[in-house]
């Protein structure tokens, strides 16, 4: 799909690059109905089951899970206020019930509760609460407002360079860009990028400093010729704004956190289900799902002994989601 971008010159232009995104492109979920499939073995047993959404972003996930199962109760998390705002008027517009909670109100069945909580925190909010999951969803998916529209730094035509979703913790973007040492702005970048070039792109910008915008930076990278020589199908910059992204948010941290608290507070017969779009979260969650499936065979079971990717019709459909892998962990009833 294309994507706006700029030239090594710092011109605007209009090179398409496949794994862009369209400001008219709409929120699509990834990989639903193998999602609902595995839901479905478990919800539809009970009258009033506990969904917990941990990633809710513009809740395509969880409008379907409740039309499915209209008796079920969703709790529903993101750390981005804006997010929780879009998710509450598509949620309404879908003629659902829609909250935003900030203590333990009660889940009353076919409405979505949203808490403003990073789901590296939601064992701890089901334990306040009294509650176990009878299903459990991370999508790990960037959303696509926050690439075409958040104006955060996201998308390489940002002004702004700060990538927080929630503006409440840590360090921007930008302060990282111009205060780390280059040894750990490479770090980020091989690390959390997989950059090949990770060193000559971390020494052009403590050379090139202050990095205040996105464009800045992405022309930087364009001009160092970053991400590699060979694989031009996603913009040279993919890598960078990636490893920046997950470095300012602590996204693998959070998910390793997620997947070795939240399979505790399964039901009897629950499932948890994760979709990644990287190699560094899928391999987070398989060596938790499987070390665990393997440690406690009776108590744990792995339903996907390989991930679950989407077929050649939903890649034609919706070109993101053709990196989505899911993977399933069940307790044992």
């Amino acid at each position: 799909m294309p994507r706006k971008g700029r030239g090594p010159t710092g011109s605007l232009s209009r090179k398409k690059w496949p794994g862009g995104i369209l400001s008219e492109v709409r929120h699509v979920p990834v990989l639903l109905n193998e999602v609902l499939d595995f839901a479905r073995p478990v919800l539809t047993r009970l009258s009033a089951p506990v969904i917990l959404d941990g990633t809710l972003g513009e809740a395509g996930h969880t409008i379907a899970l409740l039309k499915a199962f209209p008796g079920a109760r969703v709790l529903a998390l993101d750390r981005d206020p804006e997010m929780l705002e879009r998710a509450r008027a598509r949620v309404s517009s879908a003629g659902l019930s829609f909250a935003l909670s900030t203590g333990d109100s009660e889940l009353p069945a076919g409405a979505v509760v949203s808490r403003q909580l990073s789901f590296r925190f939601a064992a701890d909010l089901l334990s306040a609460r009294g509650l176990r999951a009878d299903f459990i969803l991370l999508d790990l998916g960037i959303s696509l407002y926050h690439l075409r529209g958040a104006g955060r730094g996201f998308s390489y035509n940002d002004q702004s360079l700060d990538m927080r979703l929630d503006s409440r913790e840590g360090r921007t973007a930008a302060e990282l860009l111009n205060h780390l040492p280059v040894r750990e702005l490479e770090h980020i970048f091989r690390e959390f990028g997989e950059e090949p070039r990770a060193g000559r792109i971390a020494r052009a910008i403590v050379g090139r400093r202050p990095i205040t915008s996105a464009t800045q930076l992405a022309e930087l990278v364009l001009r160092e010729g970053g991400g590699g020589g060979r694989r031009r199908r996603i913009h040279p910059a993919t890598r960078v704004f990636q490893a920046l992204r997950i470095s300012v948010n602590d996204e693998l941290g959070a998910l390793d956190e997620a997947c070795r608290t939240l399979p505790e507070k399964l039901a009897p017969g629950a499932r948890m289900a994760v979709i990644s779009f990287h190699s560094l979260e899928d391999r987070i969650v398989k060596h938790r799902f499987r070390d665990l499936a393997r440690s406690r065979a009776e108590e744990f079971e792995l339903l996907t002994k390989r991930p679950i990717r989407p077929g050649p019709e939903e890649n034609r459909a919706n070109a993101p989601s053709r990196s989505a892998r899911l993977r399933v962990l069940q307790r044992r009833g």
